[in-house]
């Protein structure tokens, strides 16, 4: 089976490309047996001629995300030469809050771009673009995508299949973490998880526990916004910058308890990546009770409300050395079981049983 993949991210967000491209191509790739290709999302609109020349010997072509506007009508070019296109996602677009930086590209249209004068300007894309991307779902074969309430979304539209985010298992456990006095209680995370922590009672809590226990700092990656919501003294707190994918279980491995709050139906469509790195690294951890997290909930502490994250985070850094065991043993089993090699099988069925049901071609797995 030939499979191409489109990616949708740039140099400067990249991170869902990642897990919904690049490392299942990889795993593909290590087989021996099938083989995947990755392209941008730019070469694929532009159709040039080595672009046009993976896509016509793949058996699928993968789309990330952005079927709108050029993409819309490459998928459309495919689709006539009778080639199985499916999309391929990890977001609620329709149920974005308006904090999160994608907000006013999905539900307003707005597009901006550097003009000619280096100017920083503002076009608004009509329909905008959640309609055209509607429109794509009717278009493709099928969709794929890391959350079951994802696929029930949208299952209407078009054939939709639960694909979790897999994971390269030896980046995790190669990572070694710098000794350090005290607890640190960490969350690393993109620009679009405000609501996780404005609502839920995880930020009220975290300044009680602070308080409570003075050798508890709390370490946020990523989102300045986060760390400055943090209501605690200013030498119990911790601030990191964005690091690449390859360094990151470096970063987290510093954490002595992980984090993983959210709130609203946006988040109740999150995957499983969190809960899940914390676990590859041993880390005990502590997550909103939520539909999210459903699949892990025996491998970590769920929790809802202010006085619930207060009990859990107080219990955790009192007896971390039990909860280190824990996480130590079936959380960390389960944990390595989602790597992307020993879920290859799965995700190739899934390609097949698109193929099979698009053109009733059978593909060898």
């Amino acid at each position: 089976m030939i499979i191409t993949y489109v990616y949708a991210d740039n140099n400067f967000e990249w991170n869902t490309s990642n897990w919904r491209c690049v490392i299942p191509s990889r795993a593909i790739n290590r087989t021996g047996k099938h083989t995947a290709h990755l392209m941008s999302l730019v070469d694929f609109n532009k159709g040039l001629k080595e672009s046009q020349h993976l896509c016509e010997q793949s058996d699928i072509i993968v789309v990330e995300r952005n079927f709108a506007l050029d993409t819309l009508n490459a998928i459309l070019r495919w689709k006539s030469k009778d080639k199985v296109v499916v999309g391929n996602f990890d977001d609620a677009y329709q149920l974005m809050p308006s904090s999160n930086s994608s907000y006013g590209y999905w539900m307003k249209g707005e597009m901006r771009f550097i003009g000619a004068d280096g100017k920083e300007g503002m076009t608004i894309i009509k329909p905008r673009p959640l309609d055209q991307f509607i429109w794509g779902l009717r278009i493709l074969d099928a969709i794929t995508v890391s959350s079951q309430l994802l696929a029930d979304d949208w299952k209407e539209y078009t054939d939709s299949y639960y694909f979790p985010n897999y994971f390269e298992v030896n980046n995790y456990l190669k990572a070694a973490a710098p000794y350090h006095d005290g607890i640190i209680i960490g969350w690393g995370g993109s620009l679009s998880h405000i609501e996780s922590f404005k609502d839920g009672g995880v930020l009220p809590a975290l300044k009680q526990v602070c308080k409570q226990r003075p050798q508890v700092k709390v370490m946020i990656v990523g989102d300045k916004r986060v760390y400055d919501m943090l209501d605690v003294p200013e030498e119990q707190k911790i601030f990191r910058s964005f690091v690449p994918y390859d360094l990151w279980p470096n970063v987290i491995s510093e954490f002595d308890i992980g984090l993983a709050p959210l709130h609203g139906p946006y988040d109740s469509r999150r995957s499983w990546i969190k809960p899940l790195e914390y676990s590859l690294l041993k880390i005990p951890w502590i997550a909103s009770d939520n539909p999210a997290y459903e699949e892990v909930r025996d491998y970590g502490v769920l929790v809802n409300g202010f006085a619930g994250w207060q009990s859990a985070l107080l219990d955790m850094v009192d007896n971390i050395t039990t909860h280190r065991q824990r996480v130590s043993g079936e959380p960390y089993r389960f944990a390595l079981k989602q790597s992307s090699d020993q879920n290859v099988e799965t995700m190739l069925k899934i390609y097949a049983e698109i193929i099979y049901k698009s053109t009733g071609r059978v593909m060898k797995i």
